[in-house]
């Protein structure tokens, strides 16, 4: 049983200058960080990549549905970012860890 679409990745584009981050980030103005959207199956399967409490979860769900509720879509695994940004009038490049989403699943 699911309601609406299968859980996955979808467009998130954060640009710095709409968070007022453009003055210290020279590199990149924008990027697509991506987000998780959508429904978890019940139960769960491993298109979705759950956990194993996000598939106990699920099979409660099917006896217990008014009790426990289905699992939540999200990221699975992020990745970094690598940016160029001022920092005490230096220039500095890091890759940021957790930056953009890689793999949505239901968690």
């Amino acid at each position: 049983m699911v309601e609406g679409p299968l859980c996955k990745m979808v467009d998130m584009w954060v640009d710095f200058d709409q968070i007022g981050w453009s003055e210290w980030i020279l590199y990149p103005k924008r990027y697509n960080a991506y987000r998780c959207e959508g429904s978890c199956p019940t139960p769960v399967d491993e298109t979705v990549t759950p956990t194993n409490h996000a598939y106990m979860q699920s099979l409660l769900k099917l006896h217990r549905s008014d009790r426990v509720p289905c699992p939540s879509c999200v990221p699975t695994r992020l990745a970094p970012l690598s940016m160029l940004y001022y920092e005490n009038s230096e220039v500095l490049m890091q890759h940021f860890q957790g930056m953009v989403v890689d793999e949505c699943g239901c968690h």
